[in-house]
């Protein structure tokens, strides 16, 4: 029996029992947030500039609520645990704080339509779930980035970074602190590869 079909099993039997108890109370919803601070300066930072895109998701992170896979194939939602800052916004933050203090850039803004740069960064969040299929319960974490030179349009560089973290408690609270702990990683990640490209002269 699955972490999540537990949990669900659970929270059916209490929400049955307190409609039963109190007239039909709704059960309380709980709201998380990636833990994603802000790292410390660490190298001299370069000259150039960047506008970061939104952060594309798919249709399953962008439903604000936690999602579980009990197969490959299936997917489920939390509907008692959600997100209290979209993982998209909470992501391109943790983005901007990492590359300003590597010093990838000197300057990193979010797209508004108007700023100018040397380059466009384009992140994709392609998955922040917990699985609980083919082994211990976990968190995977994945994300990609793509740099476009404003200049000439074309992709200078791209990569993608997966991280899984082994959920050790069986509560939602465990599994996100997983999924922060996957995203740090992921992010610090993709950032230094990014930085060491730019470093190199690439």
């Amino acid at each position: 029996m699955s972490f999540a079909f537990r949990l669900h099993w659970v929270t059916a039997v209490a929400f049955v029992t307190g409609c039963l108890a109190c007239g039909g109370k709704m059960p309380a919803t709980h709201y998380y947030a990636l833990d994603l601070p802000a790292p410390p300066p660490a190298a001299e930072r370069l000259e150039h500039t960047a506008v970061l895109m939104p952060v594309g998701v798919g249709q399953v992170i962008g439903q604000g609520r936690i999602v579980y896979r009990e197969s490959p194939e299936e997917v489920g939602f939390y509907e008692y645990h959600r997100w209290a800052e979209d993982p998209e916004n909470s992501v391109a933050s943790a983005l901007i704080r990492e590359m300003l203090a590597r010093g990838t850039f000197a300057t990193v803004v979010r797209y508004d339509g108007r700023s100018k740069a040397d380059f466009v960064l384009r992140p994709e969040l392609r998955r922040l779930e917990e699985i609980d299929y083919g082994g211990p319960v976990r968190a995977v974490f994945e994300i990609s980035l793509e740099l476009v030179n404003a200049g000439t349009e074309m992709v200078d560089w791209s990569s993608t970074v997966s991280i899984t973290e082994e959920v050790p408690l069986s509560e939602v609270r465990s599994v996100v602190s997983r999924m922060s702990a996957a995203a740090r990683q992921g992010i610090q990640q993709l950032s230094e590869q990014l930085d060491r490209h730019l470093r190199s002269g690439s």
